[in-house]
């Protein structure tokens, strides 16, 4: 029924190269940086991509079609921790690390920090989601709400997704 959000993954290599792009930013010595390259973060980033929209299609298939509230909602916390531990690591590891390689490029900077501000507000949506249907019993309101809630969130996680792993991961690169 939602077929949007493993769409995406269908036909994506397991591995992707990355363009190498020209350092930016030459104002800041490596000495002054707080975060260092990780030559695995993109891939980490992306796998968590791939384990999130698996576990939201499961939210789906295996907790709500079948009107399990119980498995749902152990879903929806298995799929909130892990939605936070990947925000986590874009956080500290991938918008800080960029924020001080493009310290130099003010344009590139302010539109990683406006995809910072849009995720943190993508954020906040998702974990009010997870809050709202953490519930282990459903009445029939909640039903029609968590159907549209649901694909809601997908469709917005799915583009996020996409504007990542095709725009904004190509940015992180070593200096």
């Amino acid at each position: 029924m939602f077929a949007f959000i493993s769409d995406f993954f269908k036909g994506r290599p397991k591995e992707e190269a990355q363009p190498k792009l020209q350092s930016v930013s030459q104002s800041q010595s490596r000495a002054e940086r707080t975060i260092k390259y990780d030559p695995t973060l993109i891939d980490t980033l992306k796998k968590d991509h791939s384990k999130l929209v698996t576990l939201y299609g499961s939210m789906w298939k295996e907790g709500f079609e079948k009107k399990d509230y119980r498995k749902l909602s152990n879903m929806i916390a298995e799929f909130k921790a892990s939605f936070q531990s990947h925000l986590l690591k874009e956080n500290v590891k991938f918008y800080v690390y960029l924020e001080q390689s493009l310290a130099g490029d003010i344009h590139t900077l302010q539109v990683v920090k406006d995809f910072r501000t849009d995720m943190n507000e993508i954020a906040n949506a998702v974990i009010q989601f997870c809050k709202k249907y953490a519930h282990q019993a459903f009445t029939h309101e909640m039903e029609q709400d968590f159907e549209r809630d649901y694909v809601k969130i997908g469709e917005v996680l799915t583009r996020r997704v996409s504007m990542e792993e095709n725009e904004l991961y190509l940015l992180y690169q070593p200096e």
